[in-house]
């Protein structure tokens, strides 16, 4: 059945019975207003404060609970026991016929009183009365009166004995007669006591008296000793210590009912009143095991005509500070089954009232003195009527169990009304005040399980009004409530309460609440969840319990600075023995919350924040903050955490922040305390310009005084469209997209953008930390182009770069000091030329460039390595303040196995640089000058443009393999090519001076000097040469490493040249001899065609002719090992002899000698063909050998024995 079913049933049942409230000025209920004190004593012992009374036997109180079959207030006063309880809806229930009533018993209290005050006794009473009714006069009667009269009694006893002690007749003023016995015993055959009185008295009839009948109109009866037993199948009472029962009922009223038929007697009918006091009443409740002694008790019985009230109160003593008073009337006409009752109570036991009624057993769980009173009723049918109780509780406590901590109230007061035929509670008004809250309630509660005559449960709906809460102690201070209405279940055994839907309204706010309380054996446990649709920061707050999760309470109070929440969702979970678990989830919006004392405020936030046990997170969904520099930022889904909240000195508390906004405005956040990023970089926060989107974490206990080093974070931005002028003076650093990362050792920036319009990668970190480097550095890679090297201006002559490569680069920022760029690279897809040096690398070769650069106002090249292509050079770049380069020094340049030499070049302007070699070896034989390559002025060849003046001072140029120029200077023009002026020593011995001189195959030399004798003399071609002038013309040939050329002399002399002393002394010239051995042979003039190779040198055509001797000759001179293979002819007294020279070669006379000239240059071996002296010139080719030819040369296809200038070959010519 629902509640609201209830409410209408009680409705219904309180239209039908009108008010039952008790009334102050109604005798019946004389004890329901009057405070009295009636305190249950225990059998067993003195009572302990706030414990449930002990049962008779040595069995435990719950026990005694469990084993009771206790039955509602209507089986107590209900004349019909075995009636079924009525269904909870009578609308529902079938109407039920009464049952037909058993025969009433009225034996034993007619007897009693008839036989009193019958027989013998009425003749001799009234002789006496007539003799003393003028005066009030009290007359013993004589024992044998005593004994005459208990012997006329005894026969109308059905068996049982009477005894009594003294007899007094009493007749006071207006001739009232009283009759007293004491000492009244009747017994049982065997000699059990069956009832005992202390004192009997009975007012009678002096009419009645007088015709011979006794008709009591008062009885009063002292020094009872009753006792009360409830059992299973009925009540019973009996009036002696021990006695068996003298009457047994189905139920109280039965019992009631049974007396007041007593009154129908005809020796009875003047009867108006009966009075008991001293009366001592056991009362034994078999059914749990439970017994309870009243002392100093009274009865009374009223009548008045067909009306019987009877009255009874008790004086109770329970051990405590002082007695109690238990008072109850009942009142019915005679022969009707309806009545009213009323029971009055003071100062006794919750428990002990719980288990007088399943309807009541829900006061089993107090542990508080009660008093009240019950008013109720009967209907003809015998069915209960509702019944009006109220109670007053004093201070006392929930509690359950003995084990259960008890929760402590002050004061409780209730008035409610229980409506037997619904078994409901309708709670008109109940007051509480407890230390779990107070208020004034009312409601309706279903009252379950009664027909097994034991209340299970109790499922209900109560609205409070007034009501503060501060249960197990959650809050500091109470909590207020305008309202509350809440669904709840009782349940008993075990005890727990489950509240179902519970509406709370605390101003603009609706809660719904729900969950239980149980009680165990261990403690307390209980679940209660809550949902709120809004509320404000502050009542959050309030509502916050106090000793639920006070770290995470004490950070929502000081940091939540205004909000509304929405869709509040709280979970508490008590176990015993355990801190509340608390679980707390709701939504935010407005709100303003300080995550950090040193970060600025979120604004205008939204989002979720929850509580889990020990952790906290709160997310905002939206929101915003304000940095002191850059505007404000977006943080939606920035995130604040304790992951535990019980940690102590210093809770750990996490920021996991998401940010979107300028990067100015990002980088401001960072540079607030406590980490300060940009001010420990010694850097700007307007570093970098663009948008930023980032996200972060920062760990720090949340505690006073926080250290740095106990913080923990780190962070990732994207930032777009970057830039920044302020990293690299005089470099525009750009990107699209750049990260920034970092934590609390680095802050670090990475991405590819451009380097002042160069497409480049680029890490920028910042080391950070107790002792950081304070040099923070730029990493990445960046092209390398023609392009790249203007930007970078690193004073590299244009167009020294072609192609498209990559380089690894190092940027270095000191604090303090210009930036310092490291670059190096493979230099794969990156073209090189030096065309002041022939020099070229393809893009498609490798090689190694290294460069360090210090990025200053004027820019600094501190060093430049190069490897590529027979190319290693190493040197330094000076730049001028305005641009362009000022001079780029290369100490040490090597050029594959040709140069090497101290490089520097010059700057001049827009011009090509000028270039100059200092010291070093120049190799001839392997350089690559060439026309072509002196004028290559771009990757592609241009023009000479590109070439800057050449100026050398070389330690060696090597010409051949034997032939070098020491102390080499001179300039070099790249203007139509290699062009320029040298001088030297040749061979480190004769000083020679020339020029060069570009052609096709290479650069051609003319060398000249005024010794020539020095010059065949260093050259290795004649050990003594003195004197007069040498041109020589040096060219390449098209063979590499080959040279052909001319040789001119004139006026030199020839001593000690073995060759030639070898050649005379074969002719037997002896005056030739002493000459040559003397001032030496004179060569007016020495003419010679030659080829000079790596190893060998030839000549093709030559002569020398002087006064007295001509030579011509041609052959090859080994200028590695010195030897000789020549042929010639010598003709002696050239002066003379030279008039047929016409007809034979120059430097040949009329008449000649052919030899051969083998051997060495030291040790000559020459054969002359004498012969030869008589074949006139023209014919003296016969005796000519062939040409010597070099090692690997092809001879010709025909060998003409006559010369070219020969008279036969000019006449065939013709």
């Amino acid at each position: 059945m629902t509640c609201d079913k209830g409410k209408g049933q009680i409705k219904d049942a309180d239209e039908n019975i009108g008010d039952q409230r008790p009334d102050p000025s109604d005798p019946s209920a004389s004890g329901a207003d009057a405070e009295m004190v009636a305190v249950a004593r225990p059998i067993e012992g003195p009572p302990t404060s706030d414990q449930p009374v002990s049962s008779l036997p040595a069995s435990s109180t719950s026990e005694a609970h469990d084993s009771a079959s206790g039955q509602p207030i209507d089986d107590i006063v209900s004349e019909e026991p075995d009636q079924v309880t009525p269904d909870a809806n009578p609308k529902s229930r079938p109407e039920q016929t009464p049952r037909p009533r058993k025969p009433r018993r009225r034996r034993w209290g007619r007897r009693i009183f008839s036989g009193v005050f019958t027989g013998g006794l009425l003749f001799g009473l009234a002789a006496i009365a007539s003799i003393y009714s003028a005066t009030e006069t009290e007359i013993n009667l004589p024992p044998s009166m005593r004994t005459y009269i208990e012997d006329r009694i005894e026969p109308q006893l059905d068996g049982l004995g009477i005894e009594f002690g003294a007899i007094r007749l009493v007749i006071d003023e207006g001739w009232h007669p009283r009759i007293g016995v004491q000492d009244v015993q009747l017994t049982y055959p065997d000699g059990r006591p069956a009832v005992a009185l202390a004192d009997a008295q009975a007012s009678v009839s002096m009419a009645a008296l007088m015709r011979g009948e006794v008709q009591p109109t008062s009885v009063y009866l002292s020094g009872l000793l009753a006792t009360l037993r409830r059992a299973e199948d009925g009540v019973a009472v009996s009036f002696a210590d021990g006695a068996d029962a003298l009457r047994q009922a189905q139920s109280v009223p039965q019992l009631i009912e049974d007396w007041e038929q007593v009154l129908t007697s005809a020796g009875l009918s003047q009867l108006e009143g009966i009075s008991v006091d001293g009366v001592t009443l056991r009362y034994e409740d078999l059914r749990i095991d439970r017994a309870w002694t009243l002392d100093g008790g009274y009865m009374t019985l009223d009548r008045a005509a067909k009306e019987v009230t009877l009255s009874a109160g008790f004086s109770v003593l329970s051990g405590g500070a002082s007695a109690s008073l238990v008072e109850a009337s009942y009142t019915s006409d005679i022969g009707d089954t309806a009545a009213e009752f009323g029971i009055s109570f003071s100062e006794v036991s919750a428990q002990d009232i719980a288990v007088q009624t399943p309807a009541l057993e829900w006061l089993n769980v107090l542990r508080v003195p009660i008093s009240g009173a019950l008013r109720g009723g009967l209907n003809s049918d015998g069915e209960l009527n509702p019944v009006a109780v109220t109670l007053e509780l004093g201070e006392g406590a929930l509690q359950p169990t003995d084990e259960t901590r008890p929760i402590r109230f002050t004061g409780a007061s209730s008035y409610f009304t229980y409506y037997p035929k619904a078994e409901t509670l309708q709670f008109d008004d109940v007051l509480v005040d407890s230390a779990w809250g107070s208020g004034r309630m009312e409601g309706l509660a279903q009252l379950e399980g009664l027909q097994t005559g034991h209340l299970s449960s109790l499922v209900g709906q109560l609205r409070f009004t007034d009501l503060t809460l501060n249960p197990a102690n959650l809050y500091d201070a109470p909590r207020s409530f305008a309202g509350l209405q809440s669904d709840f279940k009782m349940e008993l055994d075990p005890f727990r309460i489950k509240i179902g839907e519970t509406h709370i309204q605390t101003g603009d706010s609706s809660v719904l609440m729900r969950g239980d309380v149980s009680a165990r054996s261990s403690g307390w446990r209980y679940n209660l969840d809550v949902e709120v649709d809004r509320a404000s920061a502050e009542q959050v707050k309030a509502l916050w319990p106090a000793a639920a999760s006070p770290k995470p309470r004490a950070w929502v109070r000081d940091n939540i600075l205004a909000a509304e929440a929405h869709d509040v969702r709280l979970s508490v979970r008590g176990r015993p023995g355990e801190a509340p678990f608390v679980s707390l989830n709701l939504g935010y919006r407005d709100a303003d919350v300080r995550y950090h004392k040193d970060l600025p405020v979120l604004k205008d936030a939204a989002g979720q924040f929850s509580i889990h046990g020990t952790r906290l997170v709160a997310i905002a969904t939206s929101g915003h903050v304000t940095p002191d520099v850059g505007g404000s930022l977006d943080v939606t889904g920035t995130s604040f955490i304790i992951p535990d909240t019980t940690v102590t000195d210093g809770s750990p508390g996490v920021v996991r922040l998401q940010a979107e906004g300028a990067v100015t405005a990002a980088l401001s956040l960072l540079d607030r305390p406590p980490l300060q990023v940009m001010e420990k970089a010694d850097l700007p926060v307007d570093l970098v310009s663009g948008y930023a989107r980032a996200s972060g974490t920062l760990a720090l206990p949340l505690k006073d005084g926080v250290l740095v080093e106990d913080i923990k974070y780190h962070y990732t931005a994207d930032i777009f469209d970057a830039e920044t002028e302020k990293l690299v003076p005089g470099h525009v650093l750009g990107a699209d997209q750049l990260r920034l990362t970092g934590d609390q050792s680095f802050v670090a920036l990475e991405g590819e953008g451009t380097f002042s319009g160069i497409p480049a990668t680029a890490r920028w970190t910042l080391p950070l930390g107790e002792n950081p480097d304070v040099t923070h550095q730029v990493v990445g890679q960046i092209e390398l182009s023609d392009a790249a090297m203007t930007a970078l201006n690193i004073g590299l002559p244009a167009r020294t770069v072609f192609g498209q490569g990559q380089g690894r680069y190092v940027l270095s920022l000191p604090t303090g000091a210009a930036p310092r760029l490291t670059l190096e690279s493979d230099l794969r897809g990156v073209g090189l030329q030096i065309p002041a040096l022939s020099w070229r690398k393809g893009q498609n070769a490798n090689g190694r460039l290294a460069v360090d650069v210090t990025l200053g106002d004027t820019p600094r090249v501190d060093t430049i390595e190069i490897e590529a292509a027979g190319l290693r050079a190493r040197g330094d770049i000076t730049l001028r303040a305005n641009g362009g380069l000022e001079r780029a020094r290369f100490a040490q340049l090597q050029m594959g196995s040709w140069l090497r030499s101290g490089v520097t070049f010059t700057g001049r302007g827009t011009a090509p640089p000028a270039v100059s070699l200092n010291g070093g070896v120049l190799d001839l034989r392997t350089a690559p000058f060439t026309s072509e390559s002196a004028s290559s002025g771009s990757a592609s060849g241009g023009s000479s443009s590109g070439l800057g003046p050449i100026t050398y001072a070389l330690d060696r140029v090597q010409v051949t393999d034997s032939i070098a120029l020491h102390g080499a200077r001179g300039r070099v023009s790249a203007l139509g090519g290699v062009n320029g002026q040298f001088a030297g020593r040749l061979n480190g011995d004769t000083p020679v001076n020339g020029v060069l001189v570009a052609q096709p195959a290479g650069t051609a030399m003319r060398i000249q000097s005024e010794d020539a004798g020095g010059v065949f003399r260093s050259a290795g071609l004649l050990r003594h040469g003195v004197g007069g002038s040498f041109d020589m013309t040096f060219a390449p040939s098209d063979r590499p490493g080959h040279f052909e050329g001319q040789i001119r002399a004139e006026n030199t002399r020839i001593t000690d040249a073995p060759a030639v002393l070898a050649l005379i002394n074969s002719l037997s010239l002896i005056g030739l001899v002493n000459e040559l051995a003397g001032q030496g042979l004179l060569f007016t003039s020495i003419d010679a065609k030659y080829q000079l190779g790596p190893t060998h040198f030839k000549l093709v055509e030559s002569s020398a002719v002087g006064p007295s001797i001509g030579l011509s000759m041609d052959g090859i001179y080994d200028l590695n090992t010195g030897a000789l293979n020549m042929r010639g002819v010598l003709s002696p007294i050239y002066l003379l002899n030279a008039v047929g020279s016409f007809l034979t070669r120059k430097g040949e006379g009329l008449i000649g000698f052919a030899f051969n000239l083998r051997g060495t240059a030291d040790d000559p071996k020459v054969q002359v063909n004498p012969l030869s002296g008589l074949a006139p010139g023209f014919l003296r080719e016969v005796f000519r050998g062939e040409a010597p030819l070099l090692p690997g040369e092809t001879p010709p296809e025909a060998y003409s024995t006559r010369p070219e200038n020969s008279p036969q070959a000019r006449s065939e010519e013709r």
